[in-house]
């Protein structure tokens, strides 16, 4: 049964997998890193604003990447009109 190694980064913070997972194929690997994923952009977002997770194989080459992210923006007219019903 082939392994695959679930490397997980935040940010700049990388946490590489040094044991890794034996599943029966690369569907398999798919997807339990993306329930991972799910359960760590759970925990991690919005503190984090990007979570993502690298597969490797058992040659350590790496054969998925998958992310979650959130982005935020602040809309300026939005924000102005709100501040002026607020003065108003």
């Amino acid at each position: 049964m082939p392994r695959f190694y679930f490397d997980v980064s935040e940010g700049l913070k990388r946490i590489p997998d040094e044991e890794g997972f034996e599943l029966d194929s690369l569907e398999a690997a798919e997807h339990e890193a993306t329930q991972t994923l799910i359960q760590l952009g759970r925990d991690w977002l919005p503190r984090a604003r990007e979570v993502r997770i690298q597969v490797r194989d058992e040659q350590h080459r790496q054969v998925l990447a998958l992310s979650v992210a959130i982005r935020v923006e602040r809309l300026p007219h939005l924000l102005e009109a709100t501040w002026i019903q607020e003065k108003c």
